[in-house]
């Protein structure tokens, strides 16, 4: 992992545009696609190609098929029920260790990563991309760095569904709303409030993404994190 502000270097810079390739659907997910052709799409070598893919493999993004290429993986609902409960059964109780421990710049940087939000509210790319950045600071905030990593897989899964399920169906004014009130307990050092605000934001998620779907076609993940309220709440 690099260290915090480091300059992405060109293998980071490809790993991030595939990706965004995948969520935007310029990648097709179920088709093969060879190393050359996307050094070409990309205008860079085989190297770094080849490291991207490494990358967005381990992430479970892509699958590489020897001597043919690699496939774009796709989401099924199984899946996205899957990483629904992660990030429940993560991200509250990370929001509560940040609200206790996040310094003055951790602070501000949620704070930048909220106003570019309300300011990027019509540009999708824009506005998902603070709003991932929001989540990682309060990740980062926590004092767990690997959880910040392993969350920002589970949300690169996700983008090659969620993204293009959300803003049909979720007005930015929501979501904003809804990160407003875990910005407000960090800053006021409400560990509690915290916890209860992230989880009510992720299960509004889930629902938007799972909740209308064939109960009996994936995991319960509601019953996975509990009834109301948080885990281990005060």
């Amino acid at each position: 992992m690099e260290p915090r502000g480091a300059v992405p270097n060109k293998t980071d810079q490809l790993a991030t545009a595939i990706r965004d390739a995948i969520g935007q659907g310029e990648l097709v997910g179920g088709s093969l696609y060879s190393a050359q052709e996307l050094g070409q799409r990309f205008g860079v070598s085989r190297t770094p190609v080849r490291e991207a893919l490494l990358r967005l493999a381990d992430a479970g993004l892509v699958r590489i098929e020897r001597n043919r290429g690699v496939r774009i993986m796709t989401t099924s609902d199984e899946d996205l029920a899957e990483i629904c409960t992660l990030r429940l059964l993560l991200e509250p109780p990370a929001a509560r260790r940040a609200a206790a421990r996040m310094t003055d710049q951790e602070r501000a940087d949620l704070e930048a990563a909220l106003q570019e939000m309300r300011e990027t509210a019509e540009d999708e790319e824009a506005f998902f991309a603070a709003d991932r950045r929001f989540h990682e600071v309060i990740l980062r905030g926590s004092g767990n760095h690997r959880l910040a990593d392993h969350v920002s897989s589970l949300r690169d899964a996700i983008a090659l569904q969620g993204r293009r399920t959300l803003p049909a169906r979720r007005m930015a004014r929501q979501i904003i709303a809804e990160h407003e009130t875990i910005a407000k307990a960090i800053a006021t050092c409400a560990p509690s409030g915290a916890a209860r605000a992230m989880r009510r934001h992720l299960l509004t998620t889930a629902d938007l993404l799972v909740g209308d779907k064939d109960s009996t076609s994936y995991l319960d993940w509601q019953e996975w994190v509990g009834g109301e309220g948080c885990p281990h709440e005060d």
